[in-house]
């Protein structure tokens, strides 16, 4: 079944100290530079790195664990926390969610050498995965240090299983853990987890030919096989033509999009423009046209990840444009929950208030994600009369402002 996520709660990753953010079908995390909207999308690329390479060498790629943990305040952190609620099992709902938890500690070594920097602090992680695979009574896998407990109604592990020390259910398919629904149902959550899609268009790569093939049914993560994406898309009429329509109605001067080999084995996009003879190539395109185009199509991907993830969603669009873009990721929410940034005004003027999510940040360093609840965003929408969200929050009558 399809994953969904409904609420994420972390301490010490980066700045985010301590957070509980609810996630519903669209998420936009709005606040200006520096307030921590950008850990939020990075704490997923963290677990989805995790999946695909395990966790030390995660914890190393993202330059290790003192730069992982919030670096504020007098003292260090030794513990770091990653908590995910949502549903990913037959029996689950939002009153009784599955839950996924992650702890990493990195402690003082009692028995460090003199002069030996990498002895000085012990790693260890902790995992637990709670879900209702089998019945409304939740199972549940429990890694800690070298030992994996396994609970299911009506069954649990006499002793616990044997396990790698840093072995986790993320990376891992604990070939230790008998074969139930509950041990699937921790794949089928690794899976929607590694499949998050962190959008973030390579202006300079979507213009390009791009090799035809199957991959062009599901559209990269930088747009870097956008001419094969659109190749695809096209096959589908409502589709192509639901596309067309937004891009003429953003951009009027262009009449029609034509996706035509380029040799043998690579395809090209070319705009047709108004009062000009022949086509246009994408490589001479507009920056904002390019990303444009790439967004639209991303919304009409028919193979979407759990979950995608875009910053700074306004970077080179027309403030029309937004309009238009806020409607259609509405609508794409129904298929894939959204998590993006933004710092315009235009953008947020077009969102309910439980799309909103306010960013600020303290004097400490931390981050305040959300820094004020739906609620609250009603009431002050409601004293204004009726003022628009994004002028409210520029105002800085919604917080967040600089």
């Amino acid at each position: 079944m399809t994953c969904r996520f409904l609420k994420l709660s972390v301490e010490n990753f980066r700045t985010l100290t301590r957070i509980s953010l609810p996630l519903g079908p669209l998420n936009v995390l709005v606040g200006p530079n520096a307030v921590g909207k950008s850990n939020v999308l990075h704490l997923f690329d963290f677990l989805a790195t995790v999946s695909r390479d395990d966790i030390r060498k995660a914890v190393s790629s993202s330059g290790g664990f003192e730069e992982l943990a919030f670096r504020g305040g007098a003292r260090r952190r030794a513990t770091l926390r990653i908590g995910i609620e949502g549903i990913w099992t037959n029996h689950a709902s939002e009153s009784r969610p599955d839950r996924y938890a992650l702890t990493l500690e990195s402690r003082p070594n009692p028995r460090a050498r003199p002069g030996r920097q990498e002895d000085k602090y012990v790693f260890s992680r902790f995992e637990l995965f709670e879900q209702h695979a089998e019945s409304d009574e939740a199972s549940s896998v429990q890694l800690a240090h070298t030992r994996l407990r396994f609970e299911a109604p009506g069954q649990q592990s006499d002793e616990p299983l044997r396990v790698g020390r840093y072995e986790t259910g993320l990376h891992s398919r604990l070939p230790n853990l008998p074969d139930c629904p509950s041990k699937k149902a921790v794949r089928d959550f690794v899976d929607s987890l590694s499949s998050v899609r962190t959008f973030d268009v390579d202006v300079r790569a979507a213009r390009r030919d791009s090799p035809i093939g199957f991959l062009g049914v599901r559209l990269d993560d930088d747009a870097a096989n956008l001419a094969d994406f659109l190749n695809e898309l096209q096959r589908d009429q409502d589709a192509w033509e639901s596309l067309l329509k937004d891009v003429r109605a953003i951009i009027p001067q262009i009449e029609d999009i034509v996706v035509r080999p380029s040799s043998v084995d690579r395809v090209k996009i070319s705009l047709k423009e108004r009062g000009l003879r022949g086509l246009t190539s994408l490589k001479d395109a507009s920056f904002g046209t390019v990303r444009l185009l790439s967004l639209l199509a991303l919304f009409h991907d028919p193979h979407p990840p759990a979950l995608t993830c875009i910053e700074e969603i306004d970077h080179g669009i027309h403030p029309h444009g937004l309009e238009l873009l806020a409607h259609r990721i509405r609508e794409a929410s129904d298929r894939t929950q959204f998590l993006v940034t933004t710092h315009s005004p235009v953008f947020v003027n077009q969102l309910t208030p439980e799309e909103i999510v306010i960013c600020e940040r303290s004097e400490d360093g931390s981050s305040r994600v959300p820094a004020i609840d739906t609620e609250t965003i009603h009431e002050i929408i409601e004293a204004s009369e009726g003022l628009p969200p994004g002028d409210l929050w520029f105002s800085g009558s919604l917080g967040g402002d600089l």
